[in-house]
């Protein structure tokens, strides 16, 4: 045998039992952490839909090819098989380096340590080194007048055709992934990585506050145990200042006013008695505007005269939605078909009524099902969307009770989105329900928020926002790129990094 002959022979050798090994470990290490390691894959940008298989099928095709690389008869299939399988790897590095909405984080192991790009320029190296060895490698049958020169441009075009085939399985099934997360229902999360992180919290001493606005730096807060108290955070100063609200009126039969403040005004409206009265946030006195006609349930500014508001019908009991003018009770403009009854049109339809100022649309999120509707400002539907958890019909074990045949819930419902807000191109949602691959340990310490494009109609990621002391978030509103929530008696404040939402 020539030293040429002996180099390639070693070399083939040494690359194979090198490939064995690193195969063995990276399988070792999936099987060892699997339920972590099936996690990951789940909350991959790439490889979402197919986690529960995937994370079976490498571990097991690593073992294999690692098996094949120590028989002789079969090693130069093993090489290809481990060059095929590490273009794959590759591809998906680059994808989502380059493609994904996020970049998740490693995938541990041997590799744990290193950045994506090292990860990159690791697996190129032996992704070179492998395709040096299939050339290198003999192949195991008779030679039947093949010669070398044409046998050795052969296995370039095995090794070109097995590249093109490896990165084409793996951009088929991001794209697979992709329409199945967004439109089939899969139920399965995107966490980026550190994509949002707490800046800080400002103590309020009570638990009693609600959000009641923003704007001009600020975020306005309610207090449901002294209902014409404001409270004003300054965002930049992080100081805060209250004032009494002053309406003109004061003999209506106030229970539990709510405040909800818009640009330059403020309204404070109860829609059970119903009024509504308007002020200026300079002054902070409120004029009567409305002392009578149909009762609602919510009600949400679209402008400095009109809300959006969610009525009980008179003739049915059923939710629906309208827009009240607050200059004159009797102007209003109905929307019966939005809301969509599935069974007794209350418990069913109860969802959060929101307006968004950017996209200038009214969204409505059902609480009980995973769904929202999207109008414009005039209650013409534009479409309806899903949020990406599974349960389409809203849960719900409903009775008629005494003579007025009132309904009322018989059990506890399933309660799929607790609360949501809008701002900017984005629908955010704090859903109860866990995704298939989020880790259980996570649930017991944070609370989850979903995105939403709205424009895109689509899922766009989660995020998490950590109890205080075992206490859950409240509520939250999201300004800008920061999310501010309500936990116990905090106003914490979360900011949005790069990952989370692309940059419009």
């Amino acid at each position: 045998m020539s030293k040429i002959q002996n180099f390639k022979s070693n070399f083939v050798l040494i690359i194979s039992f090198l490939t064995a090994l690193l195969f063995m470990y990276a399988a070792s290490s999936k099987l060892i952490d699997f339920e972590n390691f099936r996690i990951q894959l789940g909350q991959s940008p790439l490889l979402s839909a197919f986690a529960a298989w995937v994370a079976i099928l490498v571990p097991v095709i690593e073992i294999l090819i690692a098996i094949v690389l120590f028989i002789p008869k079969f090693r130069f299939f093993g090489l290809l098989s481990a060059f095929a399988l590490m273009m794959m790897f590759t591809a998906y590095i680059y994808i989502i380096l380059n493609f994904s909405a996020y970049i998740p984080c490693s995938c541990g192991g041997i590799l744990e340590k290193m950045t994506w790009n090292q990860h990159l320029a690791f697996n190129l190296i032996f992704v070179a080194l492998l395709a040096v060895a299939v050339i290198y490698g003999p192949i195991n049958y008779k030679n039947r007048g093949i010669s070398p020169t044409m046998n050795t441009k052969r296995k370039i075009w095995v090794l070109i055709i097995t590249a093109a085939v490896g990165s084409t399985v793996v951009v088929m099934l991001f794209l697979l992934s992709e329409n199945i997360i967004q439109y089939h229902n899969n139920f399965t999360r995107r966490f980026p990585q550190h994509a949002a992180q707490e800046r800080y919290k400002i103590d309020l001493l009570y638990n009693s506050y609600y959000f009641a606005g923003t704007g001009n730096g600020k975020i306005y807060l309610g207090n449901r145990t002294a209902p014409l108290l404001i409270t004003i955070i300054d965002l930049k100063t992080k100081t805060t200042t209250s004032h009494k609200i002053i309406l003109n009126q004061t003999d209506l039969p106030f229970r539990v006013p709510k405040i909800r403040v818009f640009n330059q005004n403020f309204f404070v409206f109860e829609g059970a008695v119903p009024y509504i009265f308007k002020g200026s946030i300079s002054n902070w006195i409120a004029t009567l505007k409305i002392n009578s006609g149909t009762r609602f349930s919510q009600a949400e500014p679209i402008d400095s005269i009109n809300l959006a508001v969610r009525y009980k019908s008179p003739q049915s009991g059923e939710n629906l939605l309208g827009i009240l003018n607050s200059s004159d009770s009797l102007t209003v403009r109905y929307a019966p078909d939005i809301l969509q009854k599935q069974m007794d049109g209350v418990f069913d339809t109860d969802g959060s009524l929101h307006f968004n100022t950017k996209l200038n649309k009214i969204v409505y999120v059902y609480r009980y099902r995973n769904q929202y509707s999207v109008t414009d400002r005039n209650l013409v539907l534009q479409y309806r969307g899903n949020t990406i958890d599974t349960i389409s019909r809203a849960q719900l074990e409903i009775a008629e009770v005494g003579k007025s045949k009132v309904t009322k819930l018989v059990k506890r419902a399933l309660v799929v989105n607790k609360s949501s807000v809008v701002s900017g191109n984005y629908l955010y949602v704090n859903s109860l329900l866990p995704g298939q691959y989020d880790a259980e340990s996570v649930w017991k310490n944070a609370s989850i928020i979903d995105i939403y494009d709205l424009t895109k109609k689509s899922y766009q990621s989660s995020f998490y926002v950590y109890h205080i002391k075992n206490k859950k978030m409240r509520s939250f509103i999201v300004v800008d790129n920061h999310l501010y929530a309500l936990i116990n008696n905090h106003l914490v404040c979360y900011e949005f990094l790069d990952d989370l939402i692309p940059k419009n």
